[in-house]
Order: C-alpha cells, then structure tokens, then sequence
C-alpha cells in the first residue's frame, strides 16, 4: 500500500511516464521493458521501484504491471497534458479576448489552431470554410460579421444541401442588411438559410458542422479589430458538444429573423 501524496504521484508520473505506459498491458519482464525502453538496467530498476512505492505499479507473475491507479493516473495525465498543449498552441487566440472568456482549454486539447499569415491575411478563413464545406447541418454563432466573406461562406456552407441556422446579434444583423439586403431577405424566404438575433454572451464566433461520411466539427473564429484573428477546429465529441451547448444557449434567447424585418430594416 502506498504511502505517497498527490504531489509524489505527480513527480513519478512526470519522471517515469514512458515506463508506467509500458506496465499497462502487464506483466512485463523488466529484460523486455529494457528493450521496449532502450534504457540501463539500473535506470529502469529505479523507474520501477519508484512507480511501486507510489502505488503506480506492482509485481505480478514474474514481472512488473500498472495498477488499476496507475493506468488511471496516466490516462488523467496524458489528458492534462494534452490540455496544456492545446492552451499553449491557442495562447495567440486568448490574447485577443477579454481575460474573463469562457473559450474552454478543453476544445484547444487537441485543435487545429490557424493564423493570419502576414502575406495572406485572409487565408485564415479557409480554413472555416474548409469545415463548413459540404457540410449536411451548419449551425453557429456570430458576434461580427465576417466582412467580405459572406458570399463564400454561403456557398460553402450550402454546398451539401445543409440549412445553415444562424444567430447574430443585433450590430451583425444590421451589418448584413446593409450589406446584402435584398439577398439576405430572398434567402431567407426561399428557406436557404435560418437566422435568429439576440444579444450573445460569447465575444467569439462558434460554429459546429455536422458531416455524415466524416467526424463532425466544431470551430471557433477569434475577432480583432483588424478582422479574423485566429481560427480553431477541432473533431474531438466533447469540443463538438461544447460548441453545440453554445449554439443552444444563444438560440434559445434568440428571435427568428424575417424577410419582412429585413425589407423593413
């Protein structure tokens, strides 16, 4: 029975990582985790040693495995981890929202994050695009309006014979009918598109695409007061369900834009 404390556990698994994930599909002779390891023999005796006293590991029919404990602790490690450099690839993202954002570290675990290349500023959104494209459901949130891409961002999200549902705040939707009026409004009656208009509470756009021959996707669009400052995708289930509870809490505020109020607008 081990004796260790949480921040022992959390120095083993930091120093001894690489052994406990070999000890999961234990027991293994420690002459073979030698070779698997590629380390001494006395390097890994002390690994070994280390990950038993602290609960991580025990010998078992001749050879060394993880715990119950430990393949648990490796498993909440390697997710923290992956966390943390989810985090600092996203670093760039945060910067550019308010310090009491609600952008979860769980959706960057993981996420392709992209950003504006100096030399193609706006190539940044393709990689929006990219996720909508042919997509069979598109639905998301808009705090700004991304100018000058409205068209593309139609077509693409339409390509598949999806319903693009939309909620927009009030500074957007007046950005859109100034812009695009007439369309917008034959859209809308024509069933292309579904819009909804509320006050948001997120200061970044949200979108989830919903594929049926691949994962579906959920993105996220960081605005600067130079445009797009970075964008975020990521397949993983649990950053797809945040994204969607996202998309839920702004709809369920919102109200459904017509083309009367557009015309009228």
């Amino acid at each position: 029975m081990t004796t260790a404390d949480a921040t022992e556990v959390a120095s083993v698994l930091a120093k001894r990582r690489d052994v406990l994930a070999a000890l999961c599909d234990g027991p293994v002779q420690k002459r073979r985790l030698v070779d698997e390891l590629g380390v001494p023999r006395t390097t890994l005796d002390r690994g070994v040693r280390e990950l038993v006293d602290a609960g991580l590991a025990e010998r078992a029919d001749g050879g060394v495995r993880a715990t119950a404990v430990g393949a648990r602790a490796l498993s909440e490690r390697d997710r923290y981890r992956t966390r943390l450099d989810g985090l600092k690839r996203g670093g760039p993202l945060f910067e550019a929202l308010p310090d009491d954002t609600e952008l979860d570290a769980r959706f960057l675990a993981e996420a392709s994050v992209s950003r504006p290349d100096p030399a193609l500023p706006d190539g940044v959104v393709e990689r929006l695009f990219e996720s909508v494209r042919a997509a069979d459901a598109v639905y998301g949130v808009a705090p700004a309006a991304l100018s000058g891409h409205l068209d593309t961002f139609d077509a693409e999200a339409t390509a598949g014979g999806a319903v693009p549902e939309m909620v927009v705040t009030p500074a957007v939707l007046e950005h859109l009918i100034e812009q695009r009026r007439e369309q917008f409004a034959a859209e809308l009656r024509a069933g292309t598109v579904e819009f909804f208009c509320a006050p948001v509470e997120i200061a970044f756009g949200v979108w989830v695409a919903a594929h049926d021959d691949r994962d579906d996707e959920a993105g996220v669009v960081v605005y600067t007061d130079t445009g797009v400052g970075g964008v975020a995708v990521n397949d993983d289930p649990g950053a797809v369900d945040w994204a969607r509870e996202r998309f839920d809490r702004a709809r369920s505020d919102a109200e459904p834009v017509t083309p009367g109020r557009v015309l009228d607008g």
